[in-house]
């Protein structure tokens, strides 16, 4: 049996959001890294330099499972970058 873990509710407040905790937004369908709070849009970045903004009502905590989803192709842009000259 699969074990499927079930979304965490979507944040009520930006005051619950914090800057460099991933999160998963609900209108791109990615995950990404907080990079800043500003009333009620957060910063949203991926690894590969993407950079949007997003109402908060739109975002929920990233699960286990989504943190290493990011954390792979974030060490894969590591990798590239040093290879480049």
């Amino acid at each position: 049996m699969i074990k499927v873990e079930a979304p965490r509710a979507f944040y009520t407040s930006p005051q619950q959001i914090r800057i460099g905790s991933v999160v998963f937004d609900r209108d791109a369908d990615m995950v990404a890294v907080v990079r800043d709070v500003k009333g009620l849009m957060v910063d949203l970045e991926r690894p590969t330099g993407l950079a949007w903004g997003a109402a908060y009502g739109r975002l929920r905590p990233g699960s286990e499972r989504e943190g290493r989803q990011f954390r792979a192709p974030a060490k894969l842009q590591r990798v590239r970058r040093r290879g480049m000259p």
